[in-house]
């Protein structure tokens, strides 16, 4: 998972490229960050809150299919995320887009 601080701050052995591409780039990055962290986040959810179901009284019995349940959940996870989610990640993007420096041709927009 890429970081939001590589996609706020710059890498200097990266080609030369236009403000605007390099600023649009940026976004895209910010964009599917913060996506995987909201799949990421209702993954976790998901299977404490699968854990809690299964044993009310903290008992964890040895499940079978244990691994198969985890990569559905991590699957369901993702793909809610990538088809707009329930949200979190726009809050996280609004609020880390600011962040990127505007471009001097795209300030009057």
């Amino acid at each position: 998972m890429t970081g939001y601080g590589s996609v706020l701050g710059g890498n200097a052995s990266a080609p030369a490229t236009s403000a605007v591409d390099e600023y649009r780039g940026k976004e895209r990055m910010l964009e599917e960050t913060c996506k995987q962290f909201e799949g990421t986040m209702f993954s976790k959810l998901w299977k404490d809150m699968l854990k809690t179901a299964r044993s009310p009284l903290g008992e964890e019995k040895k499940r079978a299919y244990g691994p198969l349940e985890d990569t559905v959940v991590e699957m369901v996870s993702e793909h809610l995320s990538e088809s707009q989610g329930i949200g979190l990640w726009k809050v996280l993007y609004d609020q880390l887009h600011a962040r990127i420096p505007v471009p001097e041709e795209l300030e009057d927009e």
